[in-house]
């Protein structure tokens, strides 16, 4: 009797929880309809072209200015880029300015993209959300307890406290092989989110095994030549010919004039280490298409979608992105570059913010938060 209450409660819970959803989802869309309303009245009232470009690209403006914004940010809205901004160096020493179409290393927004891979494959049939880790490795730690699901949410228990370096280019699955031999599951964070990369480096190594193709292939096959992208690379296997930024150091109380003055590298085995997390060069309008491509079922079904970006945690984290009531949003960081996403869950309004320098995250909070009171 206790089991059948407990049932009851729970799919009396869950009708209660979709009937929220529904109310807050026409909340919101309201909401958004009278807010852009207030914008075209804004923009009349200042005399100003009154279409919604030249308001997001004034308020662009306004916006990077003020808060020192070097790099590239752009505001799509109904699927149109509506606002650009251009600032800053993608390399000092050899005097190239930062422009619309320059590449930045995007680090871990790179993770919904492997979602979207691992979705490809259960599309097909050949890996199934629910599979536990034992079947791929199971000399993992826990891994008979541990299924995708959990790792996409990142709520697996495991980590790599010794970190991810790697000085010899190896194969996909050696290097996988090695962090194994560096995991620790940890049981105070099982079913408890924990923001972990080995949790998508395992997923990239399965999608390997389940395809029989390298990452590097599936990436190329199903993401790059599919949506046609011409500014998206692997880190790892630049063209000499394209137009990519250089990573940045900058201490917060150092001179304005030492801005440029460290520039980073990194190494090509330390590049191919981080299989599904980190290893991609991407222009913000590329991003954008990716990122609306994964939203929109036109670069994985809408099922998948739905399946892939939910909210698995307090911390909202699912697929390999922060899934909110009123967009869905990733963060990259690391080697001098910080990006991040913000995109409306039909994929058709968007802020991207892509720089090559890491003081830039000092204000990155201000640049987005305000960007987000204009779309969000």
């Amino acid at each position: 009797m206790t089991t059948l209450f407990g049932i009851l409660g729970f799919y009396q819970g869950h009708q209660k929880a979709e009937t929220e959803n529904t109310k807050l989802a026409s909340k919101t869309a309201k909401t958004y309809q009278q807010k852009i309303t207030k914008l075209r009245a804004e923009a009349l009232a200042e005399k100003q072209t009154p279409t919604l470009n030249s308001y997001f690209q004034s308020r662009l403006a306004n916006i990077a200015s003020k808060t020192h914004f070097l790099g590239v940010a752009q505001i799509y809205y109904q699927d149109k880029l509506v606002a650009s901004w251009q600032s800053g160096y993608s390399n000092k020493q050899a005097n190239q300015l930062n422009t619309a179409t320059t590449g930045f290393e995007i680090n871990s927004v790179q993770k919904a993209m492997t979602g979207a891979l691992l979705m490809h494959q259960v599309e097909l049939g050949r890996v199934k959300l629910s599979d536990f880790l034992s079947q791929y490795y199971p000399n993992v730690p826990n891994s008979n307890q541990i299924t995708l699901r959990q790792m996409l949410n990142m709520i697996s228990g495991l980590t790599i406290p010794k970190g991810y370096t790697q000085t010899v280019i190896q194969p996909d699955q050696q290097i996988i092989a090695n962090d194994i031999a560096k995991i620790v599951f940890r049981p105070q964070q099982y079913n408890q989110w924990s923001y972990q990369p080995i949790n998508y480096i395992l997923l990239a190594g399965i999608i390997e095994k389940v395809s029989g193709q390298t990452y590097a292939n599936l990436f190329q096959e199903q993401i790059i030549q599919k949506l046609n992208l011409k500014h998206t690379h692997l880190s790892f296997a630049l063209p000499a010919d394209y137009l990519r930024a250089t990573g940045y150091n900058f201490a917060a109380k150092s001179a304005p004039a030492n801005i440029y003055k460290q520039p980073l590298t990194i190494n090509n085995a330390q590049k191919h280490s981080e299989l599904g997390t980190g290893q991609v060069y991407m222009s913000a309008y590329d991003l954008y298409q990716v990122e609306k491509g994964m939203l929109n079922g036109s670069l994985i079904s809408q099922s998948s979608r739905d399946q892939l970006f939910v909210d698995g945690s307090t911390s909202h984290y699912g697929g390999g992105l922060y899934n909110y009531a009123n967009y869905k949003g990733a963060n990259g960081a690391g080697v001098g570059f910080y990006s991040r996403i913000h995109i409306s869950p039909d994929g058709k309004t968007a802020m991207v913010l892509l720089t090559n320098h890491p003081a830039t995250y000092l204000n990155l909070d201000k640049v987005s938060g305000a960007i987000d009171t204009l779309l969000f």
